[in-house]
């Protein structure tokens, strides 16, 4: 029998929710709404879906160009230079692209509980020894207990800003802390991939690819705000030596040709990024507003979704099903490391009423 490592043995696969075509089938109702998955509500940039229609045989028949012209259009949109840009198969595989370049089985990384789960698997794949700090009351990251957790071992310390699934963030002041109390010799990932939705909603939210911190790598991602998460294509921007090394590990040809020319044009859709992110500042602030005057008890998110800790795990299972019952697919968090809570994203104006108006009805389940 082939031998498999004990810590990949101990994967657990991804499972998907199920869609809307289960619900409606298992509960018989017509219609479904999404908002489990942090989606664009207003589908995929209307610039890339042009370009992909205009995609010819030379985009499908030749490999592609391991992602240089995406690059490039970042380099002059961030005004950056394309050395200090990698582009890849979204965030998700930039994880594991780092962890496989500056990581040894053994070594320590260190974040919260209660994080992005795309993190959880990297590092497990790569056999790392997760330090894992909880989470504050108002379920925010401990810089100081994070740094207090460095030992001679630590290779990263990831960050994801604003964290999924919880929608809080780091500020400026408390990524300066971190700058400066992390030694220069471990990474220190910033993982934005709500970037665009966080940087409108709150002014002391950090643009890390500002920093002149040698030991920063930020990611980005087209899956959100510009409504391309099938495509599956995302950026990390860091020192150009950082960069050099992970461009010797990457899969030469990705990401795709499509992907690439999807985002090049979403990056020139500006009004339907301002649009989008416009909607999403007000969903938001009726989501938070709305669920604390129901009285649930939340998160203070800054991302396109909102978390609800019912307190057990047992009131969360009813809530979930409860919504699905009502048409509405959101996300349970046990995967995440919290059992108590869901997450459900924002989506249009009348999505966001109707669910409002369910969580108010299966609130009075609750008292």
């Amino acid at each position: 029998m082939i031998s498999i490592p004990s810590h990949i043995l101990d994967l657990q696969p991804y499972k998907p929710g199920q869609s809307p075509a289960d619900i409606k089938r298992l509960y018989g109702i017509d219609k479904v709404i999404k908002l489990a998955s942090n989606e664009n509500p207003l589908g995929a940039s209307p610039l890339a879906l042009q370009k992909i229609q205009s995609i010819t045989d030379d985009d499908l028949s030749l490999y592609p160009d391991g992602g240089y012209a995406l690059r490039m259009e970042l380099s002059r949109h961030l005004n950056i230079s394309y050395t200090n840009i990698l582009t890849y198969n979204g965030s998700d595989a930039l994880l594991h692209l780092i962890m496989k370049c500056f990581t040894e089985p053994g070594d320590d990384i260190i974040s919260s509980m209660g994080t992005f789960v795309g993190y959880y698997v990297a590092s497990k794949t790569a056999n790392l020894h997760r330090i894992e700090i909880p989470l504050t009351h108002d379920y925010r990251y401990d810089v100081q207990a994070i740094t207090h957790a460095i030992t001679s071992k630590t290779k990263i310390v990831y960050i994801a800003n604003a964290n999924n699934p919880t929608g809080t963030y780091i500020n400026n002041q408390e990524l300066h802390f971190l700058i400066e109390n992390i030694p220069q010799n471990i990474l220190i990932i910033m993982d934005e991939a709500y970037y665009e939705y966080s940087a409108s909603i709150v002014d002391d939210y950090p643009n890390s690819i500002k920093l002149s911190a040698p030991n920063i790598i930020t990611l980005r991602t087209f899956s959100k705000a510009y409504g391309l998460a099938s495509l599956r294509v995302g950026y990390a921007i860091a020192p150009e030596d950082v960069i050099s090394v992970m461009m010797k590990a990457k899969l030469p040809f990705d990401p795709g040709t499509v992907s690439q020319l999807a985002a090049i044009a979403a990056l020139q859709d500006v009004d339907f990024v301002n649009k989008t992110v416009d909607l999403n500042k007000h969903s938001l602030q009726l989501f938070q507003q709305t669920f604390t005057e129901q009285q649930w008890k939340i998160s203070p998110s800054i991302a396109n979704f909102s978390m609800i800790d019912c307190g057990t795990s047992e009131k969360a299972d009813v809530l979930y099903m409860e919504l699905l019952k009502n048409g509405f697919i959101t996300r349970p968090l046990a995967g995440f490391g919290l059992p108590s809570c869901i997450r459900i994203s924002t989506g249009t104006t009348d999505q966001n009423l109707a669910l409002l108006s369910s969580t108010q009805k299966i609130r009075e389940l609750f008292s």
